[in-house]
């Protein structure tokens, strides 16, 4: 028997897990700063772990700041990746995460229907689906940024998606130090050989890591802790 969650059942077309890319394999939106343009879409994850900070920026024709995941059930996330470029690199949420940090799906609207949702100020929540627009090959989901905040942080993820296995993260201050010469731990002294001790960060240990393979297109999923 399918057990249903309380948000109701997922059918075979949609997903319980949403993937925000840190590269959809062309430039950033004009909203992005230049210190994310200048990283690769693994510095942005390594960044993105290490700060458990997802800053947001504002959408293509929008004002207010989101961050912007995509609803991709195996076989779309195979074709973002495979056939539209997306590079395999970011953070998984669900659905009812989202939900919970004010986030929902966006409405595709013709454009009389569009300018509704301007007038009201509420662009963000919607995609013209108008003749040329560039943003029908995904079910997008969305997080406005809360007033007077430049991202969302992160208390957990479903997952890491990376495009290397052999990859990690850049290791983080644990507030915890260690005579090196002796491994024991230690107050934090004086001694040259008292150093603080670093650690990957917490998301990529308490998470699933999601490796891409792109001779089979899917993932291979590693259980928290094994990478």
């Amino acid at each position: 028997m399918i057990e249903i969650p309380l948000l109701g059942a997922v059918g075979p077309a949609q997903s319980d897990e949403l993937v925000h890319f840190t590269s959809r394999g062309r430039e950033p939106g004009p909203g992005a700063p230049p210190d994310v343009r200048a990283m690769t879409a693994s510095q942005r994850l390594d960044s993105i772990l290490g700060s458990e900070t997802l800053r947001s920026f504002a959408p293509y024709g929008v004002a207010r700041a989101c961050v912007c995941f995509s609803e991709s059930p195996p076989t779309h996330l195979a074709h973002l990746i495979g056939d539209r470029g997306f590079e395999p690199w970011g953070i998984v949420a669900t659905r009812d995460g989202l939900l919970a940090a004010g986030g929902g799906t966006v409405a595709y609207v013709p454009d009389e229907v569009y300018e509704a949702f301007r007038t009201a100020g509420l662009e963000h929540w919607a995609v013209r689906t108008s003749a040329g627009s560039a943003w029908m090959h995904e079910r997008e989901w969305r997080v406005p940024a809360p007033d007077g905040a430049d991202g969302l942080q992160l208390y957990n993820l479903r997952a890491v998606l990376v495009g290397n296995p052999n990859w990690r993260p850049t290791e983080v201050r644990t507030g915890l130090f260690m005579h090196m010469d002796q491994g024991e731990l230690c107050g934090g002294c004086n001694d040259p050989f008292c150093q603080e001790k670093t650690d990957l960060p917490r998301l990529w240990l308490q998470s699933e890591i999601w490796v891409w393979n792109s001779a089979v297109r899917q993932v291979e999923v590693y259980p928290p802790g094994a990478l």
